[in-house]
């Protein structure tokens, strides 16, 4: 019989695995479509897969006000990275995006501290500090090129996922507190997000319209959406069984997942050099020492 903190970096570990191999689908998704269908097809999918999930584990069930917010502050904070992580794949390239959006435990490691009490050793501050050592080699060198933009301010998108993604597991944790129901607060999650993309994703470039989509592109959006509840009901399972600071961190090892895929699968649309892939080691380095910390 395992213990409720190996359980739960299981799943964490899991949910990083399936999030590392998302992006090489949407990225070759987009090559025949666009941002815009990319996030509503799997937004899509990952709430039909969500809502057969609720209905097996029989979570339909009232719950107070306090974890029903937190559950969709959870929504729109995960839709809010979700479209700055969509608009970094379409800009930047899948591994190069992922890499920096997974940086986003130095949000999560503060604010569980900050706000959630949860402990924090010197490991922390370790693993912060190769973290960021990861996002500054990927995002610091100017972009080649005349008129091109300051690596920083290329990388604007990715960072910003980073944000409201390390922002995610705290409300997550909120939630899950006053309700221990995991399947129905990442439908309620997985809702808000919906109902966020057609009300505000205009004004960041998502715009709900009809648009012929490619068989191919059709079938990349609908595995990734699938994949992506499946991922996001294992870090609410982590969360349920273990602090926000030890298991969100170990979730983002996917840079790693996605770096390869890039490598072997994307040649034909970006460029994946070794510097990347030494960025996403020290990212993956420094979440791995944080998760030690915790």
């Amino acid at each position: 019989m395992i213990d409720d903190t190996t359980e739960a970096v299981f799943y964490a570990l899991a949910a990083g695995i399936i999030w590392g191999v998302v992006p090489s689908l949407l990225k070759k998704g987009m090559a025949g479509s666009s941002v815009s269908m990319a996030t509503l097809m799997t937004q899509y999918w990952s709430l039909g897969t969500l809502v057969a999930a609720t209905a097996w584990r029989g979570e339909f069930v009232a719950v107070d006000w306090r974890p029903f917010l937190a559950f969709m502050l959870t929504g729109v904070a995960a839709s809010m990275g979700k479209i700055f992580l969509n608009l970094g794949i379409d800009s930047v390239g899948a591994s190069k995006s992922v890499t920096v959006k997974n940086s986003s435990p130095l949000i999560t490691v503060l604010l569980g501290w900050t706000l959630l009490g949860e402990q924090v050793g010197w490991e922390i501050l370790a693993g912060v500090a190769v973290i960021v050592a990861g996002v500054l080699l990927l995002t610091v060198t100017p972009v080649e090129g005349e008129g091109a933009p300051n690596r920083l301010v290329y990388f604007m998108y990715p960072l910003l996922s980073s944000l409201t993604f390390g922002i995610n597991p705290i409300f997550k944790k909120w939630g899950l507190v006053d309700a221990a129901l995991p399947a129905l607060g990442t439908l309620i999650n997985h809702v808000t997000s919906l109902v966020f993309i057609f009300t505000a994703g205009p004004w960041l470039g998502i715009h709900a319209r009809r648009e012929k989509l490619p068989l191919q592109s059709a079938v990349l959006f609908g595995i990734a959406g699938v994949t992506e509840a499946i991922a996001s009901l294992c870090t609410y399972k982590a969360l349920l069984l273990a602090p926000a600071v030890l298991v969100a961190p170990i979730w983002r090892v996917s840079p790693l997942i996605t770096f390869a895929l890039s490598h072997f699968t994307l040649k034909a649309l970006e460029t994946v050099t070794l510097r990347d892939g030494l960025a996403a080691v020290l990212i993956v380095a420094g979440v791995w020492v944080l998760s030690h910390g915790a």
